[in-house]
C-alpha cells in the first residue's frame, strides 16, 4: 500500500451513505440478473417450499461472491471508485477475502436480525436497521458496526491527477 493510503481519512458518513445508494441501484441489475437465470433454470415461481429457500439462498451467495470479491486484495466495486471509496484492514493493508466475508456475515446478521426483531417483537425496531450507519457518527474512526465487528474501515482515496484517464 502506498504512503497516500497509509494516511487516508476515514470516509464520512455522508460519502458511505452515497456509496450504499449507489451500490444498490448496480446491485438490482445484478441479482435481477442472477435471479432471473435462476428462475428460468429451475422454474421458480415464487411458491413457498425448498425451492424458495433454494433461491434465498443463491441469492445470498452471489451476493456474498460480489462483496468478498469487490473487497477483498484492494479492488473497488464501480461505486467504491465513484466515491473514492477503499476498505483497508484497521492496520491499512488490503482487506484478506476471509476478513471480506466477515464483514459481509456481519452486515447481514445486523440486517437479518433487525428485520426480525422489528417482524417478530415490535415494529419500532425496524430502526435498528439505522444502528450500523448510526454507529459511524460515534465511533471515532468512522466504522459502521460492522466494520468494529470485521476490523475494517472505509477510507476515502481522492483521485489525483496521475490516476485521472482523461482531463477535463
Amino acid at each position: 500500500m502506498t504512503a497516500a493510503a497509509e494516511r487516508a481519512p476515514s470516509a464520512d458518513p455522508w460519502r458511505r451513505l452515497m456509496g450504499s445508494v449507489y451500490e444498490a441501484i448496480i446491485l438490482f441489475g445484478v441479482l435481477w440478473f442472477a435471479d432471473y437465470a435462476f428462475s428460468a433454470l429451475t422454474q421458480f415461481r415464487g411458491h413457498p417450499g425448498t425451492l424458495r429457500t433454494a433461491f434465498q439462498l443463491f441469492t445470498l451467495a452471489v451476493l456474498a461472491i460480489y462483496f468478498v470479491g469487490f473487497w477483498s486484495a484492494g479492488r473497488r466495486s464501480l461505486p467504491m471508485k465513484t466515491m473514492s471509496l477503499l476498505l483497508l484492514t484497521h492496520d491499512d493493508a488490503p482487506v484478506p477475502p476471509a476478513r471480506a466475508l466477515l464483514r459481509f456475515a456481519a452486515a447481514t446478521l445486523l440486517l437479518v436480525g433487525a428485520l426480525a426483531a422489528g417482524y417478530l417483537l415490535h415494529g419500532g425496531l425496524y430502526a435498528l436497521l439505522l444502528l450500523p450507519y448510526a454507529w459511524t457518527f460515534i465511533d471515532r474512526d468512522r466504522r459502521a458496526l460492522y466494520d468494529v465487528i470485521a476490523g475494517t474501515r472505509l477510507v476515502y482515496m481522492p483521485v489525483t491527477p496521475a490516476m485521472r484517464s482523461v482531463d477535463v
